[in-house]
């Protein structure tokens, strides 16, 4: 499947590096955030351990670190371009929003968040592929495949093709045994 998209486009690799960059300053604000939690767990936990935590200090810490979680969040989208990765951003901003809600919000706020987190989690299962939805970093297909080359001229996709139509092949196989040994012992139940 040939790409449309012209890869020598200046601009594009422009707005490819700019959007590194700012990946890169929202990565560093993320770091910079988390020495603030470290600096506000001590100060509540270790500083001040006479004291018990207040309802609104653990409020203010859980809504920094999951603030800080939707930063990361937020980079890996910027960094791999998955739809899947932009519903990972939307669930924690909207989880964070739930978590955090004032004691004197109304109902209505909470099934809201329920219910654009079941929206989510649909859209995620009955529209997003396998391919576009893997939200594990280790697991990211990155292209190799040279210019100019489809996936099934490229080395690299074909051997992990044939790998995957070999599992599957023998998924498959086992299947056939455990139908037939099912079928085999129906049959000896019968006579």
């Amino acid at each position: 499947m040939k790409n449309s998209i012209d890869k020598n486009n200046l601009s594009l690799r422009i707005a490819y590096v700019f959007e590194s960059i700012l990946a890169m300053v929202v990565l560093l604000a993320v770091f910079l955030g988390t020495i603030d939690v470290l600096r506000m767990i001590w100060d509540a936990y270790i500083v001040d351990f006479q004291n018990p935590v207040e309802y609104s200090q653990l409020n203010s810490l859980l809504g920094q670190i999951l603030l800080l979680v939707i930063g990361v969040e937020l980079v890996v989208m910027l960094s791999l371009h998955l739809p899947g990765a932009l519903l990972e951003v939307l669930l924690y901003a909207i989880a964070r929003k739930l978590l955090l809600l004032p004691k004197t919000a109304g109902m209505a706020d909470l099934l809201l968040g329920i219910i654009s987190i079941a929206g989510l989690f649909a859209i995620r299962k009955y529209l997003l592929t396998d391919d576009n939805s893997t939200m594990n970093v280790t697991s990211i297909h990155y292209e190799d495949c040279e210019e100019g080359q489809t996936c099934e001229e490229c080395e690299a996709c074909r051997e992990k093709m044939l790998k995957e139509q070999a599992k599957n092949n023998t998924e498959k196989e086992l299947e056939r045994k455990e139908f037939k040994e099912n079928n085999d012992l129906d049959e000896t139940q019968k006579l």
